[in-house]
């Protein structure tokens, strides 16, 4: 509301105006890119590349008025298609979470048990605001290290689901990064044969696994999922009870021992835990590998074409050997229940 001898003048050499006006593009007149009606140019939504080639647009002049971060994603897509054009990997900046201990998790964990105030920093008086010093001021050291130390390490500490799920479902467990290769296979000559490698890396330690027995799918994980996933449905589905197991089509785990089975789309496959050693089988292969994922033995059961991964066994052999080593008591519930 206006407020009666409030209004005041600056003097200023330029005045840019920045509140969200047209673009101008009158630049782009007779170089072949074209618009839409609204004048918005036209791109390919995927590569935002124009129908001139080598040319590429992005947030407002191709959307209208949205938000930054729709532009950063135009911007990222049209630099990946540059790559692609040019034969370049298109690749992240490494991530680089941060390495929580047992003290700082429990310190993080605490620290979401109550609310901490923001340190807001020092504002200019009112009555001094008719010039060019600046109104909200910066934090000083001591009240900078307070409003870091109010971080709950969400990057590197989620959890959410193990806390809110009323029937104690979700857990937390702990896994070793890995960095493997592993043998890709194919029918050859009516044999089983190593036709190739691939990489297969785990770096996050601490992983979910859901105990589908305990699960009534309320749906409170799901809800309050900060990554918009359903940790019911998404992370590896722990059943206790065999029964349960094999009525599953996909995301099942059954242990018994050193014997992990897991079913994706309807079919059965198994990873048993030796000394230094992992035997996977399925349908169609049983092999024997070292701990390092060199092949020691191979037999063909079923005749298949094209190529065979192991990232599925690898995936297996993470999770038997985390919940082994951290949750051991979902492991002989397991026995108790059968």
């Amino acid at each position: 509301m206006p407020v009666e001898g409030s209004e005041f003048q600056i003097e200023a050499d330029s005045l840019i105006l920045a509140i969200g006006q047209q673009p101008d593009i009158a630049y782009l007149d007779g170089t072949g890119v074209k618009f839409r009606s609204d004048g918005a140019i036209i791109t390919d939504p995927a590569s935002r590349m124009t129908d001139t080639e080598q040319v590429y647009a992005g947030g407002d002049v191709t959307r209208g008025p949205a938000i930054i971060i729709q532009a950063c994603e135009d911007g990222r897509r049209a630099a990946m298609a540059i790559c692609q054009e040019f034969g370049i990997d298109f690749a992240l900046l490494p991530a680089r979470p941060a390495e929580l201990s047992g003290e700082d998790v429990l310190r993080a964990k605490g620290a979401r048990t109550r609310k901490v105030l923001q340190h807001e920093p020092d504002l200019l008086p009112v009555v001094q605001r008719a010039g060019w010093d600046l109104v909200e001021q910066t934090l000083d050291e001591t009240a900078a290290r307070a409003e870091a130390a109010r971080c709950l390490q969400c990057s590197a500490l989620c959890d959410k689901c193990v806390e809110v799920c009323p029937n104690r479902a979700n857990y937390t467990y702990h896994v070793e990064p890995v960095r493997w290769t592993l043998p890709v296979l194919a029918c050859r000559d009516g044999t089983l044969a190593v036709v190739g490698e691939e990489a297969f890396t785990v770096t996050q330690a601490r992983q979910i696994v859901h105990v589908d027995d305990l699960c009534n799918e309320c749906g409170n994980c799901a809800t309050f999922c900060v990554h918009q996933g359903k940790p019911y449905a998404d992370k590896p589905r722990l059943f206790l009870n065999e029964a349960d197991f094999l009525h599953e089509d996909d995301n099942a785990f059954f242990i018994m021992g050193n014997t992990v089975r897991r079913r994706e789309g309807g079919q059965e496959a198994s990873l048993t835990l030796g000394k230094g050693t992992f035997v996977f089988e399925n349908d169609q292969v049983r092999a024997s590998l070292s701990g390092d994922w060199k092949i020691e033995e191979l037999e063909l059961k079923d005749a298949f074409d094209g190529t065979r991964s192991l990232e599925e066994a690898a995936e297996m052999a993470v999770v038997l050997k985390g919940l082994a080593d951290s949750l051991p008591f979902l492991l002989t519930a397991g026995e108790s229940l059968r």
